[in-house]
């Protein structure tokens, strides 16, 4: 495990212009740098309040990671958590081939980052998924003791479609993940994403640059559009809570409505008025303040 401080070898010119047009910078400066080694190794960002203060481990949405959200880690790390956001295998700056990972293994990454930092961090441990960070997030938390609160930006699951569109679309990818695992898919088959970012002052420069992932391996997608989610079967331990805006492009109101009335753990619904999917840039003030009221209130502190 090694840490570092956050300027790293990557300084390059586009970088800069990059974090300049979110308006992190400065907020770069604030963080750690946390190298996970191993095959592949996984690359954490870490931002400090206090020893004791609960551990909130975040993961970005699909073909992101986790710099792009620095301004929300940011200010939730001033809503009073210990920030350990981590990007993904074949994501940002971790390894492994781009975009190729299996929820299993992101499970497994994650306990074994939380066993290292128990050394050094005291407080209860919660995971705030985005997106498609949420199904992993989830899964994380069936099978952990130690996540006591799981909020998730949206959530997908496998069980339950959101159209027949989506449920032949998950069992072509399905099939087609058992001949041809490594064959890629653009990630706009599946959500807009190319247009979401468009709609952001930074988004013409976010989708110029190289740590993004714009394919996914049909194995990947496979993974995510078939991992079965044990809340639909039985309660947990943990807290649950979705939030999002009420005008969400890719996971709308009437389907969390569905998701919420199947499964058999309870769920809290977290709505932020006239917002759509991209809170994390739109509005990443207002998203930290309504998860860290819910998860204060879900860890009882």
């Amino acid at each position: 495990m090694i840490y570092e401080k956050s300027e790293r070898a990557d300084g390059d010119e586009f970088r800069i212009r990059l974090r300049t047009a979110l308006g992190i910078h400065h907020l770069l400066a604030d963080r750690e740098v946390l190298e996970i080694e191993g095959q592949p190794s996984v690359h954490c960002e870490v931002y400090r309040y206090a020893p004791a203060a609960p551990v909130l481990f975040f993961l970005p949405g699909l073909g992101t990671y986790v710099e792009l959200y620095a301004e929300l880690l940011s200010r939730l790390r001033d809503q009073g958590f210990n920030i350990v956001a981590v990007d993904p295998r074949g994501h940002g700056y971790s390894g492994g081939e781009r975009g190729l990972f299996r929820v299993g293994d992101l499970v497994a990454d994650l306990g074994r980052i939380l066993d290292r930092l128990q050394q050094e961090f005291t407080g209860p441990a919660a995971i705030f998924g985005y997106s498609g960070g949420a199904i992993t997030a989830l899964a994380l938390a069936e099978r952990d003791e130690r996540v006591r609160a799981v909020l998730c930006g949206t959530l997908l699951i496998s069980e339950i479609e959101p159209d027949l569109q989506h449920r032949l679309g998950w069992l072509w990818i399905r099939n087609s993940a058992l001949f041809y695992p490594r064959s890629r898919v653009p990630l706009n088959q599946i959500v807009d994403f190319e247009s979401m970012l468009d709609a952001l002052p930074a988004g013409p420069l976010i989708r110029r640059d190289p740590r993004l992932v714009f394919e996914y391996p049909l194995a990947t997608l496979a993974s995510l559009f078939s991992q079965r989610s044990g809340i639909l079967r039985q309660k947990y331990p943990f807290s649950l809570g979705i939030l999002q805006g009420d005008r969400d492009e890719v996971l709308g109101i009437d389907y969390v409505r569905r998701v919420i009335a199947r499964s058999k753990q309870p769920i809290d619904l977290i709505l932020v008025a006239g917002e759509g999917h991209m809170l994390p840039w739109d509005r990443p003030a207002t998203m930290a303040e309504y998860a860290g009221v819910w998860l204060k209130q879900a860890l009882g502190i």
